[in-house]
């Protein structure tokens, strides 16, 4: 090989890696500036819907930041799970067929709830509190809201068996509250 060519080698090999590295170099900046366009805040917020959200004066703001703080939790580590939670919450507090313990409990104990409305749930509760929907209050209040909406209803036994049981007991017409 002639001096040459070598030198025309050496030189083919320099700009071979010059050009690697800024090719790297590029990707890297271009995958970071993607990462950096993401930055809207999360908006699924499936337990303030079930349990309590900003901006309701009736429970206490210890229960709204857990709730908060829960939600942004899910977010991170399971986008699609918060999804799942907030779509159901939302279709929950917006009919009321599938609240039978929520409704037990509140006829025995109201102050286990407080009154909540949110933007986009037409809530179950009719009356002067039309548009509105329970959210636990008190222990009592969490347990029935959990059995309600994690067990029974998913398994149907709340609006198919105990709901209409549970109406007949305490008076109220087919449908509840």
């Amino acid at each position: 090989m002639s001096q040459k060519d070598s030198i025309r080698s050496k030189r083919r090999a320099a700009f071979t890696l010059a050009t690697a590295a800024g090719g790297a170099i590029a990707a890297a900046i271009l995958g970071m500036g993607t990462a950096n366009a993401v930055e809207a805040p999360p908006t699924d917020d499936g337990f303030q819907v079930l349990f309590g959200q900003v901006g309701n004066e009736n429970i206490s703001a210890a229960q709204i930041a857990t709730n908060v703080t829960d939600d942004a939790n899910l977010t991170a580590t399971n986008p699609g799970a918060e999804t799942a939670l907030t779509n159901s919450a939302d279709l929950f507090q917006s009919t009321g067929t599938d609240h039978g313990l929520e409704q037990l409990v509140f006829a025995l104990d109201p102050s286990s709830f407080a009154l909540q409305t949110t933007p986009g749930i037409d809530g179950y509760l009719t009356g002067v509190d039309a548009g509105s929907y329970l959210v636990p209050d008190d222990s009592l209040g969490f347990l029935a809201t959990d059995l309600d909406f994690f067990l029974l209803s998913p398994t149907g036994l709340d609006p198919g068996l105990l709901g209409p049981i549970i109406d007949t007991l305490l008076g109220f017409p087919t449908g509840g509250l």
